[in-house]
């Protein structure tokens, strides 16, 4: 029998990104407007109806969230957050890369400020999506400096869900998929190969040549990976009566990587509860969570390794033992001993030997007090702690990786160096070798809010204080050798050999305090005219004394709802209208790898006495032959204009925001001057970078007269201008984007973006030897190569000759959703693209003597005088060149969604969906490589922008299943 419920006719609350919702009522003929449902966001110490904000923030519910399974949460968010820019990748356990309103740094932290539930953490990897009930993003700096030396890369503020007064509600959900490679690059087979190889011999005047009919055709790529398998389970437990309301939340997920042996497991564990004391004049709020991570790592280079080793290597030879790229120049066979074809390994083998397992433990607990001191005045305390254990255990089997070495070695011969070398861990039947690091950190707040209103006037006043201790605790990391070769058995303690001792060191880690003192007030009149101003005074330890210590981080901002005044009230088409702006300064603190205190000597010395010896002393980002400078927090100066609307019915919603955010001082690595007495490189203050762009959301939303349909279409467009505009005029050059060959693509310079390439301009392919003779050229330079322009007209082809090619950074990205329900069904669509800028195709550069190329460099080789003006012949130069430099444009259908939900239909369950769901299934671009969406460090004079070992995206066809009882 079907159960039925009461049901509040069509009533639909409509919400999205930056904007108000309406409650909305379906009639005939129009869309009647009930009752406006203010939204409320998390501002930072207080929330906030965002009708009323005079900030940009970005806000997704929870259901935005789960939406699209994945590890993390900031995963399934990309195009769905305005002005904030999710780099993906699918290497298991892996982090996104978020960027919001632009790079403004080039060596310190990029990453943004992550708050969950109030207590600051370094990232969310450990919380699992189902957790979060909403995340808010904190944009601009009206909005940030709340958050003062740590806000400059902006802040994303996350609250776990909580239990709701009334019955218990428990609900399971999981799911279950595969993934596969979504764009793989099609390498040449050995026949290809044969004659790629031959051909490149015959120009370098060889004699000796591969036969045409091999022994071995190995796609290597197809040997090193699998079909990845993703799974999750999640199980939550709500409710609660009038004085405590609970929730409990516990989640498995796994993954296998598409690498093959590549797993990734984690655990989590959720408990928040919210007492009322008092009449409910206390409020305590419990939050405790609990994650284990258990993650297989394999290597990476594999990937790089595969797409250069030769397909006629094998994976083993006929005897069983380990492949290499050998031949014999007599017979034309690849086989041991003979000539080498290129330096690689063989990558199969890399994956064989590579035993490595990294385990963390994370336990966060805070606990916080609501009381009310009188009527408008609240005092909160609170207090936080986060306990991280990091263990990672690596076997190496020696001996074995020393047979596959040389497929002639044997066990004997090693045997009988081991007895020659009786000290020398080479010897050893293998190694152990293990690290932990025992980390806590801890947090305690106190701050009073004042609410008041009287009459039209609304008043809201936060002051308080912080206290922080970070890094507490150390490092331990040990060898031994000779231990049994099951893992269950590893340990330093097991080591059976009596000549190798094993090795233990201990490190202990400089804790960071941070001591804080901040306030805000808001105040309105009428709901028509806001403003807002927010000071926060921040101290810390991570710099010298004689540096910046405490800093000062002002706001302000004023927004004006127009659609209040007496001349829009009422107006059918203009439902909402506010306008809003903002200015104030921020720091970063996070100085990432040059974090460190290390030793200072006298100029051009090389005096390496102990740390604490004479004439010495630890200065912070110093070292070695390098001055000490009184490096401090990069200094963000920020202000932004927007305005945020409803229109025809609260049927169309959006929003608009134009920023300039400007990074003052900016931390730069400095060569010094040939004068100087210095030997190495150091750091300062060198640089400003400006960001500018503006962002735009936009969302219809409509349903049928009946309720039985309804549908929404939404687009958001973001656009950032990023350059370099200052620079000290002895620290420009710096240079960068290594390409692990001895060349370098990318340059510092005024008026170009960070980690802008430079490179020389290719104007066609050389046909031979009367147009080398007859132009500039690099000198070696033989027909078949890549000719460069020679910029500056003197003959001669040197750096002289390079110039800027615009970025690895978008300049632009884009969003599109549709999504519809008909009844019980409901299906959605996801796209998101990006573009304006250039990505280095390493993968086609590199490859040289002896390593496999891709199809496409094959299909456009040149082969001889007049056969194209266009690719390299098989033999080309290592130059880094604007033919490798490919356009980063693409748009990817992120998420195909179709479920069916049979609600209040099955006895005992309130609801149970079913859904399918096909992630990255469609990409559009014109890169030749796996995917121009890199995701790295983030260092932008690093490989950041160069496809060299990168993993490949995946697409992924997932089923799952949600219930709720």
């Amino acid at each position: 029998m079907r159960k039925t419920s009461l049901k509040v006719s069509c009533l639909i609350a409509v919400f999205y990104f930056g904007n108000d919702a309406m409650a909305q009522r379906a009639s005939k003929d129009t869309v009647v407007k009930e009752q406006r449902i203010e939204e409320v966001v998390m501002i930072g110490y207080g929330k906030q109806k965002r009708g009323d904000l005079t900030s940009a923030i970005a806000s997704v519910k929870a259901e935005d969230i789960t939406k699209q399974p994945s590890t993390t949460a900031m995963q399934s968010l990309q195009g769905k957050l305005g002005g904030v820019t999710i780099v993906n990748t699918d290497q298991p356990g892996a982090t996104p890369s978020v960027i919001i309103r632009g790079l403004g740094t080039a060596l310190a932290g990029r990453d943004p400020l992550y708050v969950v539930d109030g207590m600051l953490v370094p990232n969310i990897t450990n919380i699992n999506p189902r957790d979060i009930e909403s995340i808010d993003v904190l944009k601009d700096a009206a909005s940030t400096a709340i958050y003062g030396i740590r806000a400059a890369n902006g802040v994303v503020i996350v609250t776990t869900k909580t239990g709701k007064r009334g019955k218990t509600k428990v609900t399971y959900d999981a799911y279950y998929g595969f993934k596969t490679i979504l764009n793989r690059v099609e390498m040449l087979d050995a026949s290809q190969y044969v004659q790629y190889f031959n051909e490149e011999r015959l120009a370098n005047g060889k004699d000796k040549f591969l036969s045409p009919n091999q022994q071995y055709n190995t796609d290597w790529l197809k040997e090193i990976t699998r079909t990845g398998v993703v799974q999750d389970n999640n199980v939550t437990l709500s409710g609660g009566g009038e004085n405590v309301t609970y929730f409990l939340g516990v989640d498995h997920f796994t993954e296998d990587g598409i690498l093959s042996g590549q797993d990734y497991r984690r655990t989590t564990i959720r408990n928040n509860n919210i007492y009322k004391l008092f009449n409910n004049k206390v409020r305590l709020s419990q939050n405790v969570s609990f994650s284990n991570t258990k993650e297989n790592i394999k290597p990476l280079g594999a990937f790089d390794t595969a797409h250069r080793q030769a397909p006629v290597v094998p994976v083993k030879y006929d005897n069983g033992k380990w492949g290499l790229p050998y031949w014999n120049e007599n017979t034309g066979q690849t086989t041991y001993p003979g000539s080498q074809l290129n330096s690689h390994g063989n990558p199969v083998a890399a994956i064989y030997f590579a035993n490595e397992v990294a385990k963390t433990n994370t336990l966060q607990a805070f606990l916080q007090a609501d009381i009310d001191v009188f009527k408008d005045l609240v005092f909160t305390s609170r207090i936080g702690t986060t306990k991280y254990w990091y263990t990672k255990e690596t076997f190496s089997a020696t001996k074995e990786q020393w047979l596959a070495g040389n497929p002639t070695r044997t066990e004997a011969e090693f045997l009988v160096l081991r007895k020659a070398n009786p000290k020398n861990t080479s010897y050893a039947d293998n190694s152990f070798a293990l690290e932990n690091i025992d980390t806590f950190r801890w947090q305690w707040e106190n701050y009073a809010t004042y609410n008041k209103k009287f009459g039209n006037h609304s008043l809201t006043v936060v002051a308080g204080m912080s206290a922080e201790e970070v890094g507490v605790g150390g490092k331990m990391s040990g060898t031994a050798y000779n231990v049994p070769s099951k893992s269950q058995y590893w340990s330093l303690d097991n080591s059976t050999s009596s000549d190798l001792l094993k090795e233990v060191g201990q490190l202990y880690y400089t804790p960071i305090r941070y001591a804080s003192y901040f306030g805000r007030v808001q105040y309105d009149y009428d709901k028509r005219y806001f403003v807002s101003g927010i000071v926060r005074r921040d101290g810390t330890s991570r710099f010298k004394k004689d540096a910046m210590y405490w800093d000062t981080f002002p706001s302000v901002s004023a927004g004006w709802n127009i659609s209040n005044e007496d001349f829009l009230k009422g107006n059918s088409v203009i439902n909402f209208l506010k306008l809003r702006g903002g200015w104030g300064t921020l720091g970063n603190d996070n100085t990432g790898a040059i974090n460190y205190s290390s030793v200072k000597s006298g100029g051009g010395s090389q005096n390496y006495n102990y740390v604490f010896g004479p004439g010495q002393d630890l200065i912070f980002g110093a070292y070695y032959g390098s001055p000490a400078l009184p490096l401090g927090w990069e200094i963000t100066k920020e202000w932004s204009v927007g305005s945020d609307f409803t229109l025809l019915n609260n049927r169309l919603s959006g929003s608009f925001d134009y920023y300039q955010k400007k990074n003052t001082n900016t931390i730069l690595k400095i060569r010094p001057l040939g004068t100087s007495p210095y030997d190495e490189d150091f750091f300062d203050h060198g640089g400003v970078v400006m960001n500018k762009g503006w962002e735009a959301a936009l969302k219809w939303k409509d349903f049928s007269a009946s309720g039985d349909f309804s549908y929404d279409i939404g687009v958001t467009f973001n656009k950032n201008h990023n350059e370099v505009t200052e620079v000290k005029p002895a620290y420009g050059g710096m240079t960068g984007g290594s390409l692990g060959n001895g060349k370098i693509t990318k340059r510092l310079e005024v008026g170009q973006p960070l980690g802008a390439w430079w490179m020389y301009e290719v104007e066609g392919v050389y046909q031979n030897q009367a147009e080398i003779n007859s132009s500039a050229n690099i000198a070696g330079t033989k027909p078949g190569y890549l000719r460069y322009k020679d910029q500056n007209g003197d003959g001669v082809i040197d750096d002289k000759d390079k110039v800027f090619m615009g970025s690895y950074l978008p300049t632009y990205n884009y969003s599109v959703h549709v999504g519809f329900n008909y009844k019980s069904i409901d299906f959605s669509i996801d796209g998101y693209g990006s573009g304006g800028n250039k990505i280095y195709n390493g993968l086609n550069s590199t490859r040289l003597g002896g390593e496999n190329v891709s199809k496409y460099m094959f299909d456009n080789r040149w082969t001889g005088a007049g056969s194209t003006t266009s690719g390299p012949g098989a033999r080309r130069d290592v130059e880094a060149s604007n033919y490798y430099l490919e356009d980063g444009d693409y748009f990817r259908i992120n998420n195909i969604t179709l479920g069916y939900s049979f609600k209040d239909q099955i006895e005992g369950l309130r609801n149970l969906r079913l859904y399918v769901t096909a992630q990255n299934p469609f990409i559009f671009t014109k890169f030749k490589g796996y995917s121009p969406e890199l995701n790295s460090d983030g260092n932008p004079y690093g490989t950041t922008g160069v496809e060299l070992s990168a993993y490949p995206n995946l697409k992924s066809f997932i089923l799952g299943v949600n219930v709720e009882f």
